[in-house]
């Protein structure tokens, strides 16, 4: 089946070599289209051919090759116009010097504006302690949560501040629809009212905002305010927020394979990753765990193998923007080994 793919990648990705071996992976794949430099310094590949080779263009430009880096990958699928004739490296009618010196100079402010390798680049919350923070107030369950929503928008912006490129947070659990039905009812009306607010952060600082989970169980409407808004703030490139409901690591493994079987992929690393709700973060760095619990519930399993991990006893509620730097700080004193 022939199919077309739009992918945008950022990081250190111009200057790098990175469209010459695109396209050497294009040609022997008999893929044909293109790879252009952008002047935000990312690169953008439009590739048709068969959707199996396809995934393997695409594995490649999620992992890149030395010495590029990349940071951000998104993706789309299209219909195949047939325009191509095979796979050009597009220099927008630039001389072969000047297109260079573009690239170079987008390196030198990818390099220069790299940042804090410290700092995690993916970071990960799990938000427990709500209902006991509500208990210990002599409130509503619901009270905990709505106190975690509203904590979760202020996170978001101090994650920001701090240089956190992705920061997802866990609303709510595949497990969670084991709770009572009038708590759950609460619990997605008051998602359904934090997009309101999501949104106008988002718009505010600039965020892409993802929803990781099943589509099928939560309400119609819900799922619809989520693609919007997903849709609505694609364009923010720079930071990314993550919002996990009705998600479950096994769950998603399994829709993950799922879906490799129906697109007769081969069951490869790349794959998997492409084929996650994740494919266009990271893996986590950091995970944060707040509730004085000490165990991930399954998030994200097959991403988080090298994440570190922190765990904290307050509740949720009482985990603010002071106290993420304080996590940040013991990432940043760790040393980080990855199996070596």
């Amino acid at each position: 089946m022939q199919k077309r793919i739009n992918i945008l990648i950022s990081g250190r990705v111009q200057g790098t070599f990175f469209r010459s071996t695109a396209k050497s992976v294009a040609d022997k794949l008999g893929i044909v289209g293109f790879a252009r430099n952008l002047p935000d310094g990312r690169v953008h590949i439009v590739a048709e051919g068969k959707k199996s080779d396809l995934y393997i263009l695409l594995g490649w430009c999620h992992r890149g090759s030395f010495p590029a880096r990349v940071d951000g990958l998104s993706f789309t699928w299209e219909k195949p116009s047939g325009a191509f004739e095979d796979f050009q490296i597009d220099q927008q009618g630039k001389t072969f010097i000047k297109d260079k010196a573009d690239a170079l100079v987008n390196l030198s402010k990818n390099i220069v504006g790299a940042g804090d390798p410290a700092i995690p680049r993916h970071v990960v919350v799990i938000p427990d302690g709500n209902r006991r923070w509500a208990e210990a107030r002599r409130l509503p369950a619901w009270r905990g949560h709505k106190e975690s929503i509203d904590r979760s928008v202020t996170l978001l912006r101090e994650a920001k501040r701090i240089g956190i490129g992705y920061f997802t947070m866990w609303g709510f659990s595949t497990e969670n629809w084991s709770r009572t039905a009038s708590e759950v009812r609460k619990l997605m009306a008051l998602f359904r009212g934090m997009i309101p607010k999501l949104k106008k952060e988002a718009f505010e600082q600039e965020v892409s905002v993802h929803h990781f989970g099943r589509k099928d169980r939560i309400s119609k409407e819900l799922s619809h305010e989520l693609a919007k808004l997903e849709e609505e703030t694609s364009r923010f490139l720079g930071h990314s927020f993550g919002l996990a409901l009705d998600y479950g690591g096994r769950d998603e493994m399994l829709r993950a394979f799922a879906k490799l079987l129906r697109d007769e992929q081969p069951l490869t690393e790349e794959n998997v990753a492409l084929a996650l709700d994740t494919n266009k973060f990271p893996d986590p760095d950091l995970i944060i765990r707040t509730g004085g619990e000490q165990r991930l519930s399954g998030m994200m399993p097959w991403q988080s193998a090298y994440a570190e991990l922190y765990f904290t006893p307050l509740f949720f509620p009482d985990f603010g923007p002071a106290e993420l730097r304080g996590a940040v700080s013991e990432f940043s004193s760790r040393s980080r080994r990855f199996g070596s």
